[in-house]
């Protein structure tokens, strides 16, 4: 029997060929490489282009070609110019954004792409509701969906004002989503250390959210026309950072109606067409849940789904060449999934919290989680039929933190003359700036 990734053969070759490829914008292994496999079980080409030299090269038997564009920070021209030239001559018919710069680079250019190729988000008044944080916190309130308080930092004297007000811990986010993004997300536990962040500048511009306790809960949707065509839910049992994050350790979950209910009202408001993931913070306490944020683009969880039996990826191509999805009326609950560089990450983050006397829940953690990497649990990237994209994510991870441990010790122990080479290693990779696309069997 045929794995799920070899080359097809005979008629089913004939087909491949008639279909045309897919190019998905931006590299996140855990996203793009699911988008990927998705379509290419249906004998979909597909084509993964990043948006700069920091992205990372990924090579997987779903993806047919990798492109390395010009950076769209950086060279927004010569990107365009570079993206549609890829468009025309390989015949894209449909154009996916894979990370929030990605969604917002085609956002930019949304009338001329559009033009080109199929374009897997809304138009760009649709999209920055999403982007920017604010607007979609007001439009949740005007739908009835808690959100969670908020002020607006702009330097150390508007803390002050806002200071007694402040209920410790609280949630620092960027403003707006997308390539320029500082930091994601951080956490501040005392009024002196977050006085410090805003006087040093690294806060400027973010808003500052009351902490919501609980579990996060994610409900994927895929809609259009304003209609539902499927829906899954999600909850995160563990995330980097450990006191809030992004999930590397989920579990597949029945539908929240409540729940799904507000997460479409909410799109549908916004006027949202295509896939999205809308996450609360649900609290087991009170039984209330708070909006966090939405996803405009497929979520790092994507394979969950996708292993669970609700393949998203697959349902939109469908919907775009005038197909009716066939989407299933349940999917598996209870599945596990882990993201392993995640975890990874995760582990090395709380070792050193966890040898204080006062840490035993993150010594209990810690013992657990050999447990997460044993069956049924999925693995978020593994496949034994195209094994290198775990291998090589993993292995990435387990570099990137032994030479930041390796920096840190040689800071602390070696003299500034012996430094260089810890230094160098301990550099994120670089990538070579190359715009031609390049086979999915070069490394």
């Amino acid at each position: 029997m045929a794995s799920e990734f070899e080359s097809p053969g005979g008629n089913i070759l004939k087909t491949a060929l008639e279909k045309q490829p897919v190019l998905v914008l931006g590299v996140e292994p855990r996203i793009s490489v699911p988008i990927a496999r998705s379509l290419h079980r249906h004998h979909i080409p597909v084509m993964v282009a990043a948006l700069s030299a920091q992205e990372p090269r990924i090579s997987s038997r779903a993806i047919t070609h990798f492109v390395r564009l010009p950076s769209y920070c950086e060279t927004p021209d010569h990107f365009v110019d570079a993206l549609s030239s890829l468009i025309h001559e390989s015949n894209v018919d449909m154009l996916i954004p894979a990370t929030d710069a990605a969604l917002s680079a085609i956002s930019s250019h949304y009338n001329h792409l559009s033009e080109l190729t199929h374009v897997a988000c809304p138009p760009p008044l649709v999209v920055d509701r999403v982007l920017n944080k604010q607007t979609t916190l007001e439009i949740a309130q005007r739908c009835g969906i808690r959100v969670p308080g908020e002020y607006l930092i702009s330097e150390a004297a508007n803390l002050e004002e806002i200071a007694d007000s402040l209920s410790f811990p609280v949630v620092a986010k960027p403003r707006s989503k997308g390539s320029q993004e500082l930091f994601k997300v951080r956490y501040f536990h005392s009024r002196e250390k977050l006085g410090d962040a805003v006087q040093s500048g690294e806060l400027s511009g973010a808003i500052l959210q009351e902490y919501c306790p609980g579990a996060g809960i994610g409900i994927e949707i895929l809609i259009h026309r304003g209609k539902q065509i499927a829906a899954f839910q999600h909850r995160r049992l563990k995330e980097n950072p450990h006191t809030g994050g992004v999930a590397v350790l989920a579990l597949s979950e029945p539908l929240n109606q409540e729940l799904v209910e507000k997460a479409h009202d909410l799109l549908r408001e916004i006027e949202w067409d295509g896939a999205a993931m809308v996450e609360f913070r649900w609290n087991p306490a009170d039984g209330q849940a708070a909006l966090m944020e939405i996803n405009g683009r497929y979520w790092g969880t994507l394979s969950l789904p996708i292993q669970a039996g609700i393949d998203f990826p697959f349902y939109q191509w469908q919907l775009a060449h005038d197909e009716t999805p066939q989407v299933p009326s349940s999917y598996v609950v209870g599945m596990r999934w882990r993201w392993d560089a995640g975890y990874i990450r995760r582990v090395r983050g709380i070792l050193p919290a966890s040898l204080k006397l006062n840490a035993s829940s993150l010594r209990r953690d810690l013992m657990s989680s050999a447990m997460d990497f044993l069956p049924p649990v999925r693995d978020a990237l593994w496949s034994l039929a195209d094994p290198w994209p775990a291998i090589w994510e993993a292995g990435r991870a387990v570099k990137n933190v032994f030479a930041s441990d390796a920096a840190s010790v040689a800071k602390r122990l070696l003299p500034a003359r012996l430094r260089d080479p810890f230094r160098s290693y301990s550099k994120p990779e670089e990538h070579e700036g190359s715009v031609g696309i390049a086979s999915k069997k070069e490394k």
